[in-house]
């Protein structure tokens, strides 16, 4: 299995730990309030264009979604995910995330309930 390479391997992609246990973790729907559905996004759409074109620029870049980031509580959560929004509009230009649906490693799990 081909694994992400990072300085920590404890946190492969930083400090957002979408890779784990073998899998990529993407949210199987958009959360509530996706950034990419104009009606209910939390940031303006200048700021959404500005993240989209921050992950194109690097590959393997993804936008996380904000709703995984913290819990119920407020604290930082530890299950992070990629935002479906993004995933969906963008996976398919990444080389990364492609080899990842090829082999079969990406792992949907359902949007946090808060």
């Amino acid at each position: 299995m081909i694994e992400p390479e990072g300085d920590d391997p404890e946190e492969p992609f930083g400090e957002h730990n979408i890779y784990r246990e073998g899998k990529v973790h993407l949210l199987s729907e958009m959360c509530e309030t996706c950034i990419f559905n104009p009606r209910t996004r939390p940031v303006p759409g200048a700021r959404v264009a500005e993240m989209v074109r921050e992950t194109m620029d690097e590959e393997g870049s993804t936008v996380v979604c904000h709703s995984t980031l913290y819990n119920a509580d407020g604290k930082e959560d530890q299950e992070h995910a990629i935002c479906r929004g993004w995933y969906d509009r963008l996976a398919g230009r990444d080389n990364v995330l492609r080899l990842a649906a090829a082999m079969d490693i990406i792992q949907e799990v359902p949007p946090p309930t808060k």
